[in-house]
């Protein structure tokens, strides 16, 4: 889905994938002169970033949708796509994310989004890349672990093709780099995948329960919220609602 999607309009990767539009600013600082620059930045900035951010808000996503949650879904949505919080960055994040949703219920028809929808504009969230493949993985029952690499993998694969638009290096090694920096970016996530989703959850309600952005539902309450984080840990959670929600 996602390199469909992006293929047929490249201005979708909204949220996580916006991060490796700075390659062009990279090149034209003098920051990005060769693959092994790409390749350095790769490691030292954007792997660490993506795992931590992405990959643990496509983890956290899963247990949302499992719960019902909308109010999570939201928040995590909105935590992905206001990395960079200027007005024009969110509307032009609201555009991309109706195109994401009109090509994504065509290529999924048989899929229910109302649900999804009626949450993001309740919400006053977008739907990021990242939400809405999520959501599609979560009804296709895949395993959390593969719709991770999958948008790890389709992410190595944009960044690399970003990089070797602007250096024009021999196209033969390009194959060949997607392979390698992809993988690099699977151990990484491996790595930095040890903290329990309930960690993740905790820094997140901390760091936005008190922002405007976001509306607070009536039931999170402090007691509820620190109740709410301690159950993520649980494995009753990972049961499957009905594809249908």
């Amino acid at each position: 889905m996602l390199n469909y999607a992006l293929l047929l309009d490249p201005s979708l990767p909204v949220g996580g994938f916006t991060r490796f539009h700075g390659l062009e600013e990279r090149f034209r600082n003098g920051y990005l002169n060769s693959l092994q620059d790409l390749e350095h930045y790769m490691r030292d900035e954007w792997y660490p970033h993506i795992t931590t951010l992405d990959g643990m808000a496509i983890k956290n996503l899963y247990v949302a949708i499992q719960q019902n949650d909308g109010w999570r879904i939201a928040l995590i949505d909105k935590m992905l796509y206001t990395q960079h919080p200027s007005s024009q960055h969110i509307k032009e994040s609201r555009l991309s994310s109706q195109r994401l949703l009109k090509l994504t219920k065509a290529l999924y028809p048989w899929l229910e989004f109302d649900q999804l929808e009626d949450t993001l504009i309740q919400y006053k969230a977008i739907g990021t890349l990242a939400t809405v493949h999520t959501w599609i993985n979560f009804l296709l029952d895949t395993d959390i672990e593969q719709t991770i690499h999958g948008y790890f993998a389709t992410a190595v694969s944009f960044c690399v093709e970003d990089a070797f638009r602007l250096l024009n290096p021999p196209y033969e090694e390009k194959n060949s780099l997607i392979a390698r920096m992809t993988s690099e970016l699977l151990t990484t996530w491996k790595k930095s995948n040890k903290p329990k989703p309930s960690s993740f959850q905790r820094h997140l309600l901390h760091k936005h329960r008190t922002n405007s952005y976001i509306t607070q539902p009536p039931y999170m309450s402090q007691s509820s919220q620190l109740d709410a984080s301690r159950s993520l840990s649980s494995p009753e959670l990972f049961k499957r609602l009905p594809a249908s929600l």
